[in-house]
């Protein structure tokens, strides 16, 4: 029973039986007090017509043919015997029983008693002005031989419903599974290289047409993801085929000696080390995606670390005299500081990529202390909305993108930091990306600094 179908069958059968089983519980109960009740009244009816009888005739003018009673259209005829006071049968209508005496008989007006290793049902009746007590009883499986049959007839009526039930159950499950195994044979059909020629599948507003629905999207995430990963590769075989090709025109030259060998080197190690740091950021990210590693924590100064990312890159922004300016507090803060970092380094690089004439890196401090944000403005063309949201995705490129790792190994370090990185629009009219880190330990003096070529 490993399948929906089975489970929800076996469910069902061990529901309805346990619902017979109770069902049939309560019934026989309730059988056995009406029919019990209606007994008793019959048999005190009778226990008065034996004592009038005993009052104008003997003892010997009893008769159990004349203690009938009708239960059910069903005709009783009930036993008796005549007790004295020491709870000796006088007389019986069972000859056997005379002469035994009754042991820790009850004095009780209606009762059950075991007589003679059976258990009856018997109404008692004193004797007015005679030692004698007359009993009247009927066996209790007489009496509940009555409702055999209406139990009879009460269990083929809820084993033909049980039967109908059990119909409706698997119509039920066969269209309710039916459409898992239409979405089984689609998902086992679906290729994400291939483009579909119909529609996955139709969606509808139940729980199954939400999840055809989130297949549906993921299948559209998986041809997304495909089509990416075929621009990366196309955008990685150029970008190695470029140096890889000077490589080899420059060994040429050099064999052929129109270059000097000195200047052919020089090329060939300046693309060397392209490669090798193109080689380096695919690893990285791979690494990223695949191993959780624990980095060390450290405490430092924010501001200080944002300080020495700007003097490392203000020789890229020289050529083009694009201004770099620092604004916010120092900040003290435990955390990976050289993946922190990483992400400082790879977002102003791209902001002096895309920017006209400055790039502004802010701290900003929340009022409760709580949360660290660091923004990066450029005054550039900016973002659309749509390449916002894809900016950080694996393989997007952008407009003037090479590989489209640097900002996506941003995005998986901060995810490992626990923080968010998130692309919008800059007050300067370009592009903002903003660093939200977790929460900072000790704030202390702030201040803006400007750090131009």
């Amino acid at each position: 029973m490993k399948t929906i179908r089975g489970k929800m069958l076996l469910s069902l059968c061990v529901g309805m039986l346990m619902t017979v089983a109770i069902t049939v519980f309560f019934f026989v109960q309730l059988m056995d007090d009406i029919l019990l009740n209606q007994v008793k009244q019959q048999l005190s009816a009778q226990t008065i017509k034996a004592a009038h009888i005993l009052k104008d005739q003997d003892i010997d003018g009893l008769d159990s043919t004349d203690f009938r009673f009708f239960i059910k259209d069903i005709l009783f005829y009930a036993d008796y015997f005549v007790l004295d006071k020491n709870n000796k049968i006088v007389t019986s209508s069972d000859t056997q029983n005379n002469g035994k005496i009754l042991k820790n008989f009850s004095s009780n007006h209606q009762g059950y008693m075991q007589l003679n290793g059976s258990k009856v049902l018997y109404s008692e009746a004193q004797l007015n002005h005679q030692p004698f007590r007359v009993i009247l009883y009927s066996p209790l499986s007489s009496v509940r031989a009555l409702y055999i049959p209406l139990l009879r007839t009460t269990l083929l009526s809820i084993g033909a419903s049980f039967i109908v039930i059990l119909f409706i159950a698997l119509f039920a499950v066969w269209r309710m599974v039916q459409p898992l195994n239409r979405l089984k044979e689609a998902v086992s059909r679906y290729e994400p290289h291939l483009q579909p020629n119909e529609h996955f599948l139709q969606a509808d507003h139940t729980e199954i047409g939400e999840l055809i629905s989130t297949f549906q999207l993921m299948a559209n995430r998986l041809q997304r993801q495909h089509q990416y990963q075929i621009e990366f590769l196309q955008n990685v075989s150029h970008e190695l085929k470029t140096p890889l090709m000077s490589i080899q025109g420059y060994v040429y030259a050099i064999q052929d000696q129109v270059v000097t060998t000195e200047q052919g080197l020089e090329i060939i190690t300046t693309q060397s080390k392209r490669l090798i740091h193109m080689v380096e950021k695919l690893l990285q990210l791979s690494r990223l995606e695949s191993v959780d590693e624990v980095w060390q924590q450290t405490t430092i100064d924010l501001k200080t670390m944002a300080e020495e990312a700007i003097h490392l890159l203000l020789p890229a922004a020289q050529p083009r005299n694009i201004q770099l300016q620092l604004i916010g507090p120092s900040l003290m803060i435990t955390i990976a500081a050289e993946q922190v970092f990483q992400i400082l380094l790879n977002l102003l690089q791209n902001a002096i990529r895309h920017t006209a004439t400055q790039v502004q890196l802010t701290i900003e401090v929340s009022d409760d202390h709580e949360i660290c944000r660091i923004h990066i403005d450029d005054d550039g063309e900016g973002l659309s909305s749509e390449e916002q949201q894809q900016i950080f995705q694996r393989f997007y490129t952008g407009k003037s993108g090479v590989t489209g790792l640097g900002l996506a190994i941003c995005q998986q370090i901060s995810s490992h930091l626990q923080a968010e990185l998130v692309c919008t629009s800059s007050p300067l009219g370009g592009a903002r990306f903003s660093l939200i880190l977790p929460k900072s330990t000790e704030l202390t003096n702030t201040g803006a600094r400007s750090l131009s070529p």
